[in-house]
């Protein structure tokens, strides 16, 4: 009877153990998230809980499978579908490869850092992409006109970018769904 419970308990294990390995994000959502972490200064961020914590992968980071676990973001059905990083220190650059989140329903960074970083153009492959807040975060430039492809986008939110400006895109014209967009304290003609 020992014998048969100790089993039961292993195969118990085995299987929430290969149920994690099933629930790993694709490679390239991995990447992204790391290129973030990395480019946004993750070591000094307030909080970064689970995503450098042992044991580790090749890469540095907690190993894969446990990305639903680190601070700020939520995998769904095996995607990464939304960042939430708000007011926690990030700094330098939001990275290209923010792109490669092809499920990402909701972005949101506002009140931090970048630097006088500027938003980046490959956001705007996001077509899925819901909420947009990056909202006094120290963004420069001008607003890339590749946003108005997020045909989806129901709330835009780049306010208070004191260094953003230049005409709003036209194509905004497009984000038929939009629903709140604030601009306000930003240097658009």
């Amino acid at each position: 009877m020992k014998r048969i419970l100790l089993t039961a308990m292993f195969l118990t294990l085995l299987c929430g153990a290969i149920s994690l390995l099933d629930a790993a994000i694709p490679p390239s959502e991995r990447q992204a998230l790391i290129a973030l972490y990395n480019s946004t200064g993750g070591d000094s961020w307030y909080h970064n809980t689970g995503w450098r914590t042992a044991p580790f992968a090749a890469d540095g980071f907690t190993m894969p499978g446990t990305e639903g676990t680190w601070y700020g973001i939520t995998v769904t059905s095996d995607h990464v579908t939304q960042i939430s990083l708000d007011d926690n220190r990030l700094s330098g650059n939001i990275p290209a490869q923010i792109a490669d989140l092809t499920m990402l329903k909701s972005l949101s960074l506002h009140s931090n850092a970048f630097g006088l970083g500027t938003i980046p153009s490959q956001i705007g492959n996001l077509t899925g992409l819901e909420y947009l807040n990056l909202e006094y975060c120290d963004l420069t430039g001008e607003i890339p006109h590749e946003l108005g492809n997020l045909i989806n986008l129901t709330y835009l939110n780049i306010s208070q970018n004191y260094g953003l400006g230049g005409p709003i895109p036209s194509v905004f014209g497009n984000l038929v769904k939009l629903q709140t967009l604030d601009l306000h304290d930003s240097k658009q003609i």
